[in-house]
């Protein structure tokens, strides 16, 4: 159809009575979209049928030469954007008034202070930085309540599961050594409400269930003290769920 590479959404809560979307697109010319839908009755929260509301606003991310943002009208001057600074965009998430989202060509994090309508890089690549294997295309993104910022990837020897803290520190959740898991990408990255479960997948893992190949498989993991994955340290025990 004419509608967009989409790939992953991202919601600013803090004003309940009228919250933001964010939208990425996965092209190398895609758009960044912010979509302010119109204000609700005062005193009332908006739920997601404010997205069907007539009124709304779509606006397209842009980036300055100073580390500054603005978001612009310009739907053409959005996609110039994103293919000079963060083509290719795939997992975004909202915590705390940043916004962090990933660009696989690139392989480099953004994070836009919303407030401020500044934004920093850093690189996935940075091996100083990730002690795992995280060589290959970042994918989703997933916050909890905590301080971790989680990463799925794609592609690779090892395809897995990463994490960083408030202060730069980086883990290295689940790797896979199998040779079956070869260029696999892990995705569906998600946790329980209290925070003890995360949940990921294998898309195409080579395992076979009801004669089907490529199933992909589920897993699941939790922490050896039984705790949050907000915790403040991260012994982990996985179970493998089967196909799904």
């Amino acid at each position: 159809g004419d509608g967009g590479n989409f790939e992953a959404v991202a919601c600013d809560d803090r004003n309940l009575e009228q919250p933001i979307f964010f939208v990425t697109e996965d092209l190398k010319m895609g758009a960044l979209r912010r979509y302010t839908p119109p204000l609700t009755i005062p005193g009332t929260d908006a739920g997601w049928d404010a997205l069907h509301a007539e009124g709304g606003t779509t606006e397209f991310l842009v980036f300055l030469d100073d580390n500054s943002f603005v978001w612009s009208c310009d739907e053409w001057l959005g996609r110039y954007s994103q293919e000079k600074h963060f083509p290719n965009v795939e997992g975004i998430v909202f915590r705390e008034g940043l916004l962090y989202f990933v660009s696989k060509r690139t392989s480099q994090l953004y994070v836009l202070d919303l407030d401020n309508g500044t934004y920093t890089v850093s690189s996935t690549k940075d091996y100083s930085l990730y002690k795992g294997e995280f060589k290959n295309r970042p994918d989703q993104l997933a916050k909890n309540n905590g301080e971790f910022l989680y990463f799925t990837e794609e592609g690779g020897r090892t395809p897995g599961v990463y994490a960083i803290d408030a202060e730069g520190q980086s883990y290295a959740i689940f790797e896979a050594y199998d040779t079956k898991y070869f260029n696999d990408e892990t995705t569906g990255l998600a946790f329980s409400p209290d925070g003890t479960k995360m949940y990921a997948c294998f898309q195409d893992c080579g395992c076979e269930v009801s004669g089907e190949i490529d199933c992909g498989c589920l897993f699941v993991f939790w922490r050896t003290d039984g705790r949050s994955f907000d915790g403040a340290t991260l012994g982990l025990k996985f179970h493998k769920t089967g196909g799904v």
